[in-house]
C-alpha cells in the first residue's frame, strides 16, 4: 500500500496528500476512487483476519483485530503429553479466547485461522439445602451446593469442528426452600462432558443448651469423560454446623475453576449464589413465618482459546 504516486493528476505534493489552498490560487489533491477503495479493503482484510465480520457503525474494530492478531503468548505441550490425541505440536499464536455461558444449546464454530484450540469445560454448581419455615423452638440449617466437574483438553481443528460443534450448558440448581437441587451438565459436543454438582442437605433440630447439629453439602459434579488434559469431579459443597458454644453456619458452596462458590451464611441469612459452574450457599433459619432460601448454583461454563 502506497500514495497513488502513479497517478499524476492525483495533485501530490512531495508525494503527499495536500489541501486546496483559495489565496494563493492552488488546487487540493485529489483521492482516486481506486486507492479509496484499496485502502478501504486493505483495512476490512485485518479485521477479517483477527476474527471479526465488519461493522459499518463501528470504529474500533482494526484495534481489536491487531491485538487479537498480536503474537503475546504461546502454549507449549511436548508431544508425549498428548500422545494418543494426533497432537504433536501446541505453539502458536493466539488469536482468541472465546466464553460461552448460554444456558441451552451454542454452535460454536473456530476462527478460520484457527489450527488448534484449547476447551475448558466445567458443569453447573448445585444449589445449597434452604430452609421453610420451622416450628418455634426448632433450627434449621443448609449445606453448601457441589461444584460441577470439570474437564480440558487440546484440539487440533478438523473439519469436522469447522462445520460447527454444539456446545450444551445446564443451568445451575435453583434456590430452594428444601434440599438442594442438582446442576445440570455441560458437553462440548461429543468430544467432553461434565457433570453437575448435587444440592446441598438440610436438617432441622430443637434447640437446646447442648444442641449439636452438621448437615452434609452437595457432592461435586462425579461423571466426566473426554478431557485430555484434565478430567477433574468436582467439589462438594461444605457442612452446615451448629453449637451452642459458638453458633451456626450454613455450608458453603463448592468451588469451581472459574469461581469460589457461595461463601458461608450465618443466622438467618439467605444463601448466596454461586457462579460459572460452582455451589450455590446454604441458608439457615429460626423463622416459623417465612422460608430463608438458598443460594443458586452457577450455570455451567466453555471457555475455548484459538491458536494459529
Amino acid at each position: 500500500m502506497d500514495y497513488p504516486k502513479s497517478v499524476p493528476s492525483v495533485g501530490l505534493v512531495d508525494g503527499r496528500f495536500v489541501d486546496e489552498n483559495p489565496v494563493a490560487g492552488t488546487p487540493g489533491s485529489l483521492i482516486p476512487a481506486a486507492w479509496g477503495n484499496s485502502v478501504t479493503q486493505e483495512i476490512l482484510n485485518a479485521i477479517k483476519a483477527g476474527g471479526l465480520t465488519p461493522d459499518e457503525a463501528r470504529t474500533d474494530q482494526l484495534a481489536t483485530a491487531i491485538g487479537a492478531l498480536v503474537d503475546f503468548t504461546k502454549l507449549k505441550n511436548t508431544p508425549t503429553t498428548l500422545s494418543g490425541y494426533g497432537i504433536t505440536d501446541a505453539v502458536g499464536r493466539l488469536l482468541a479466547v472465546r466464553q460461552i455461558e448460554t444456558v441451552g444449546i451454542t454452535v460454536y464454530k473456530p476462527n478460520p485461522r484457527a489450527k488448534r484450540i484449547r476447551v475448558r469445560l466445567v458443569g453447573a454448581g448445585g444449589s445449597g439445602g434452604g430452609c421453610a419455615p420451622v416450628a418455634a423452638g426448632y433450627h434449621s440449617i443448609g449445606g453448601g451446593g457441589g461444584g460441577g466437574a470439570y474437564a480440558e483438553s487440546l484440539y487440533d481443528v478438523s473439519a469436522e469442528m469447522m462445520a460447527g460443534v454444539p456446545v450444551s450448558l445446564g443451568a445451575g440448581g435453583a434456590s430452594r426452600n428444601a434440599m438442594g437441587q442438582a446442576g445440570g451438565g455441560a458437553s462440548f459436543g461429543s468430544y467432553m462432558s461434565a457433570a453437575g454438582g448435587m444440592g446441598g442437605q438440610i436438617l432441622t433440630f430443637p434447640l437446646t443448651a447442648t444442641a449439636v447439629g452438621f448437615v452434609q453439602g452437595g457432592a461435586g459434579g462425579q461423571a466426566v469423560t473426554g478431557g485430555n488434559l484434565a478430567n477433574a469431579r468436582g467439589i462438594g459443597g461444605g457442612y452446615a454446623m451448629h453449637n451452642a458454644n459458638w453458633g451456626v453456619l450454613a455450608g458453603g458452596g463448592g468451588a469451581s475453576p472459574f469461581d469460589g462458590g457461595g461463601p458461608l451464611m450465618g443466622l438467618s441469612g439467605p444463601g448466596t449464589s454461586g457462579n460459572r459452574g460452582s455451589g450455590g450457599s446454604g441458608s439457615c433459619s429460626t423463622s416459623a413465618s417465612a422460608s430463608v432460601l438458598s443460594g443458586v448454583g452457577g450455570n455451567a461454563f466453555c471457555e475455548i482459546w484459538e491458536y494459529e
